[in-house]
């Protein structure tokens, strides 16, 4: 493992006898002294017991990312099951063709790679999954120009969270949502598009359009990664945390206070949403690292806060049709 900032690095024993892959069969975790590992897929006799060297939101990166991520950081090119496979399911576009399909680039060829970039060649002749249509040279200049643009957005709101740059106003932020939604169906710079554009709405208490946000990511991350995900749980998890923020902001509504906070009326209290999305997140990272574990006994707490909630609404759904009868 390592770290850039504050600068370090650290080997664990047990761990670095294990194999890599960007699809692991197993997760490893310290339990105090312990070092505990788990199963996060069905693994077979026979089976080589595998873990990622990347962290959670790494495996949902485009294999090029991925691959010369861990090339640059471990000294190997990746030829896992991911990074070998017919697609790249974290770079997906729209199919310009029939708009209603999705066309997924190849993964690189095995062997050395110059960077991280993201190829033209991987995508010419890759078929959409609806009407079949291949991607014509034309096409790829045009989809890889939106992946450039894309790519640009990303940069410059991160440069906005460092103050090098004006944050986006709303009528921006919404000509970035579109754009994304004319031309990415499932790609990985769409999510960390979404994830700052999440950040801005929420920073301006925008919380329907925050949550609306976090919702893309959470299927961005069901589709982009088959079985147990960290990220997928925590993001989950933090769509939940919006939804309760929601409900306790519409309580704060109607507060006359000039100092009180003014809260956005379309977020709706959603205690069963937030729920729903707590269990999901908990059978996950129980799953993965067990129910004591901080993970998982957070989402626990979160999820019985929100139960009360709903109980406490169902009760007074009751009462209330009791005084109407």
């Amino acid at each position: 493992e390592y770290s850039d900032d504050p600068q370090g690095y650290s080997t664990y024993f047990f761990s670095s006898f294990m194999s890599h892959s960007c699809w692991p069969n197993a997760v490893w975790h310290y339990s105090g002294a312990d070092h505990v590992l788990r199963a996060r897929r069905r693994i077979e006799f026979g089976d080589e017991v595998t873990i990622s060297y990347l962290p959670e939101h790494g495996l949902l990166q485009a294999s090029p990312v991925r691959r010369f991520e861990l090339h640059d950081t471990k000294r190997f090119w990746c030829t896992c099951e991911r990074c070998t496979g017919a697609q790249d399911h974290s770079r997906g576009f729209k199919c310009p063709r029939c708009e209603d399909g999705k066309v997924f680039s190849r993964t690189p060829e095995p062997g050395p790679a110059k960077d991280a970039t993201l190829m033209s060649q991987h995508l010419v002749g890759v078929s959409c999954d609806s009407c079949g249509e291949a991607l014509t040279k034309r096409d790829v200049s045009r989809l890889v120009g939106h992946e450039k643009k894309l790519k640009k957005l990303v940069d410059d709101y991160a440069s906005c969270k460092n103050g090098s740059k004006a944050s986006p106003d709303l009528a921006e932020l919404q000509s970035a949502e579109d754009f994304i939604d004319s031309v990415f169906a499932q790609h990985a710079l769409a999510d960390l598009a979404w994830e700052q554009l999440a950040e801005f709405h929420g920073r301006k208490r925008r919380y329907a359009k925050q949550q609306q946000m976090l919702g893309r990511r959470c299927r961005f991350h069901a589709c982009a990664y088959e079985g147990l995900n960290g990220s997928h749980a925590w993001m989950m998890e933090s769509q939940g945390d919006a939804m309760m923020r929601s409900s306790a902001s519409s309580k704060a509504s109607g507060q006359k206070n000039s100092k009180a906070k003014v809260w956005q009326a379309t977020a709706k209290e959603d205690p069963q949403g937030a729920c729903r999305l707590y269990n999901e997140a908990f059978a996950i990272l129980s799953l993965m690292f067990g129910k004591d574990h901080e993970y998982a006994a957070q989402v626990d707490r979160k999820r019985c806060i929100a139960q009360k909630a709903v109980d406490a609404l169902c009760t007074d759904e009751a009462a209330s049709g009791r005084l109407q009868l």
